[in-house]
């Protein structure tokens, strides 16, 4: 049987965007289950207040992660607030499927602006509460179509390996003030922002070759790298190996 892995969040103050749905809705009900307070932010207000019905702390904040004043008012309004940020889990993203000779200018730029500058803003703005309080967790997500590519996905892979050098660059400066900065790769999850583009053709095949997990598989990965287990890691890519969907609940 595999290890079981338990974490108790209890006062951890933890920002999640992209939260109303996917592997950041799954980590904002595990985080806040373990006792963990979770900012949960989103641009879906209706999906926010599903995630946090019933749910104990879990605060929706309906924000587009593009809005770099925004991202600030939240960050300085949460510090006030809680007196502390520990952890980051920034997953707000978009993706559309568009050949690269017909993309349109603010297509590309939705994408830079969310899955690109919507990261920057939020590290931009905790790397000083986390600087002064001498610790912190940042997680963000890459994907695997930055090395090998995919028909319609320029403008998402772009952006997406794009925070590779953002994550080592602010890894770097900030390791010796206690703040880490990861990257997770996750692999293909059966998460709205794939599926929605995904083909039936497309989705068949990996689920017949690589696989393709449900969100809530990722979710250990992204506590371990939010935890002081890993507190000896920063400016590391995470390539997590796939779980298919359905074989979670058999393992032996």
């Amino acid at each position: 049987m595999p290890a079981t892995v338990s974490y108790d969040f209890t006062g951890i103050v933890v920002v999640i965007t992209g939260a109303a749905s996917g592997i950041a809705a799954a980590t904002a009900h595990a985080v806040a289950a373990a006792g963990g307070r979770v900012i949960a932010v989103d641009v879906d207000a209706a999906g926010l207040s599903a995630l946090a019905a019933g749910q104990r702390g879990i605060e929706p904040h309906p924000l587009d992660v593009a809005d770099s004043g925004a991202v600030k008012a939240l960050v300085r309004d949460v510090t006030l607030r809680t007196g502390r940020i520990d952890a980051a889990v920034l997953a707000a993203a978009v993706q559309s499927r568009t050949p690269v000779d017909a993309i349109e200018d603010a297509d590309w730029r939705r994408h830079m602006a969310v899955n690109l500058d919507g990261v920057f803003h939020f590290v931009r703005e905790l790397a000083p509460v986390m600087k002064q309080q001498r610790s912190g967790s940042i997680v963000c997500f890459t994907s695997g179509l930055v090395g090998m590519g995919w028909p319609g996905a320029a403008a998402y892979a772009a952006s997406k390996g794009a925070l590779l050098g953002l994550a080592k660059c602010a890894a770097v400066e900030l390791k010796d003030h206690g703040v880490r900065v990861n990257v997770l790769s996750p692999g293909l999850v059966a998460t709205p922002i794939w599926l929605n583009v995904a083909n039936a053709d497309e989705i068949a095949m990996y689920e017949r070759s690589l696989g393709v997990s449900e969100p809530e598989a990722v979710v250990p990965s992204v506590l371990y790298l939010i935890s002081d287990a890993a507190a000896n890691l920063t400016g590391t890519v995470m390539e997590r190996r796939l779980v298919p969907r359905g074989k979670e609940e058999r393992k032996a």
